[in-house]
């Protein structure tokens, strides 16, 4: 895959292609272990994510940036930064700064407050683990609130989120039998997010 790196930040690629080759590795290993908890090939997953981080993978690597509120900004409580979504990946490592914000909904469709914890790294479920698992595992909505502290809002809020895709011509199906999702390939259906995502307003 082609990216372009600042020149004035001689270092900054480096330092990405290291993080990124240890995301893969970590990646790999998740979808290793979600597979015995699953009673599952231990190599389902991870034989559709060989080629991460090439053209034939969408797996990407984004950077997220939260700008300050000025001091005088009119914030409502509970006010979005960032609304209701849920990744379309397989999974997805998060890394949060501690200025905090993101909520997850839990299993009674509740929103509650993703604390960062120092040194730890968030993991998402996406649509197609949910499709692939026929709903074993849910894919995790969430979004991002302005924090209630004013200290908080007066700060930047950086996050790293690596969102993991199956490789392009990845078929995924029902690993139960169960035919609850129809097959779709992992790019047909990124593709498809995509366009309901950026749909051009009429």
């Amino acid at each position: 895959m082609y990216y372009v790196f600042p020149k004035e930040v001689p270092e900054f690629k480096d330092v990405c292609e290291k993080l990124i080759a240890q995301c893969k590795k970590l990646s790999l290993r998740i979808l290793e272990v979600m597979t015995i908890g699953l009673k599952l090939d231990r190599n389902v997953f991870v034989q559709n994510h060989k080629m991460m981080y090439t053209g034939a993978n969408k797996t990407a690597l984004r950077c997220l940036h939260y700008p300050p509120l000025p001091p005088d900004t009119d914030i409502k409580p509970g006010q979005v930064r960032c609304g209701e979504h849920s990744d379309y990946g397989s999974i997805t490592l998060l890394f949060q700064d501690g200025v905090g914000g993101l909520q997850v909904q839990n299993v009674h469709g509740v929103y509650v407050p993703a604390t960062p914890v120092p040194d730890a790294i968030l993991v998402n479920i996406g649509d197609l683990m949910q499709r692939w698992t026929s709903d074993e595992l849910k894919s995790t909505k969430h979004r991002v609130l302005i924090p209630d502290e004013d200290f908080a809002k007066r700060q930047v809020r950086r996050s790293l989120a690596f969102f993991v895709q199956p490789d392009d011509d990845a078929l995924i199906t029902c690993l139960d039998g169960s035919n609850k999702y129809e097959p779709i390939t992992s790019l047909d259906y990124l593709n498809m997010r995509f366009g309901v995502t950026y749909m051009p307003v009429s």
